[in-house]
């Protein structure tokens, strides 16, 4: 190993410290430490979507660009497409006119970030790519049942934490009779956003171990490739059972579906298509999700029954600020209708319009498809839809995994907002969108 690295050319150490900034910002994902450059106020309180920060994951993902244009001719990271610089020039102009144009310029920042992130995973195999987010969820998973355990999240400035406690206000938690139960938080600002984070990462785990068995039917020695890569596999079991606790502890309903219907997609497809190795392996982590939830529902019994009931009154609040959120469409003009909102101000044009309204009762739209269309208007959903055609066509292979991820984060951006909202979520959607649908592995 040491004479590997003394043959090691300049270019070579560039290489390598790209994958392992790569590698150390999949890590940070979900970590919310961050600088607040600018806090706005609405109100008499902080604007919570107008908060204009820089995250330290940014800056991971800065060093990680730097070492890859480093370490690769410049040919090959500059774009031709006169499309793409219309889109850039386009976004920018918009987001300069709207009533908070720092707010729309960072959110337009966040969007690029994610999309150079995207871009940046072409360079790298899939399996690394997929152990890095299997490693990101178990420490995720790791602190959310810890959270779930003591019934607590601690306050840490350094990670990004705020305190949480059920029996305070504002903490969300679920109610079995008089009893308040914590949802877990992870590292991330709302148990849904783990919960999202959390069904990639078990999605990326499966495919993870569908490729470890696809790997040992090519070797020469089957038992011998078992013996060797022992550990492998037991990190990708581990890892699937305590992200699944992790998943439950979220109580994310919308996580939870996307999971089921994006895996019973796969089961569906391959049976079809013949392919009994994935068949069983999705089938295997029914299992493992059965057994994970029988014991989670002895560890607190009648938690996920009150969850799923829409007779608790939580359950019946929590459904009427989701349609209650649905009238924000606000095109009450056709400038409006073609140009948006501008990004990033849903619920600032909310708050203004309504009266009465406390500053942290005003939330996006809680679709990001209807949030998109007020956001950026027709024209901009229209451009979005040509980068996604225009990705889907450039594609090699558009393979069973990588749609039905795809189906999963539909189905979770029907029921919530923070995948066009959050940094966390738009990295989980150009995971998706961009780099899935390669066939490199």
């Amino acid at each position: 190993m040491l004479a590997k690295f003394k043959s090691y050319k300049k270019q070579d150490w560039f290489k390598l410290f790209f994958k392992l900034t790569l590698g150390l910002f999949i890590i940070s994902i979900p970590w919310q430490t961050r600088w607040i450059i600018y806090a706005w106020q609405m109100g008499d309180s902080v604007w919570e979507y107008g908060l204009i920060s820089l995250y330290a994951s940014e800056i991971i993902l800065l060093l990680a660009a730097i070492f890859f244009g480093l370490s690769h001719k410049q040919e090959a990271y500059f774009s031709k497409s006169k499309f793409l610089y219309f889109l850039f020039v386009y976004s920018v102009v918009v987001a300069m006119l709207t009533p908070a144009p720092a707010v729309s310029l960072y959110y337009l920042f966040l969007i690029y970030s994610a999309a150079l992130f995207a871009y940046l995973l072409k360079f790298v195999k899939k399996n690394f790519i997929f152990r890095m987010f299997l490693v990101s969820g178990l420490l995720e998973s790791i602190l959310a049942i810890t959270q779930t355990l003591e019934q607590r999240v601690w306050a840490n400035k350094w990670l990004g934490l705020a305190e949480h406690l059920p029996e305070k206000l504002g903490t969300i938690v679920i109610e079995v009779g008089d009893q308040r139960i914590l949802r877990a938080y992870g590292s991330l600002p709302h148990p849904n956003v783990l919960g999202g984070f959390l069904f990639v990462t078990i999605f990326l785990g499966v495919c993870l171990w569908i490729n470890f068995y696809k790997a040992s039917e090519q070797a020469p020695d089957i038992k011998g490739f078992f013996k060797k890569r022992i550990w492998e596999f037991l990190f990708i079991i581990l890892s699937l059972v305590l992200m699944t606790f992790g998943l439950l502890a979220s109580f994310s309903r919308g996580a939870i579906l996307a999971l089921i219907l994006s895996l019973f997609s796969v089961l569906i497809i391959n049976i079809f298509k013949r392919q009994w190795l994935t068949v069983s392996l999705v089938a295997k982590y029914a299992v493992i999700f059965a057994a994970v939830l029988m014991v989670f529902n002895w560890w607190w019994p009648g938690a996920y029954s009150s969850r799923l009931s829409m007779s608790s009154r939580l359950e019946q609040k929590s459904a009427s600020e989701r349609v209650d959120t649905l009238d924000q469409l606000g095109w009450e003009n056709y400038r409006v209708g073609f140009f948006g909102q501008g990004l990033g101000m849903n619920t600032l044009t909310t708050f203004y319009k309504k009266s009465n309204i406390h500053t942290y009762d005003v939330q996006p739209i809680h679709d990001i498809f209807l949030l998109m269309f007020a956001e950026v208007g027709v024209i901009g959903v229209f451009l979005l839809f040509n980068v996604v055609r225009r990705i889907i066509k450039s594609a090699n292979q558009v393979d069973i995994m990588s749609t039905s991820l795809i189906l999963g984060l539909v189905v979770i951006g029907l029921f919530d907002h923070y995948l066009w909202t959050s940094w966390t979520g738009w990295l989980l959607m150009s995971l998706a969108l961009f780099n899935l649908y390669r066939s490199r592995v």
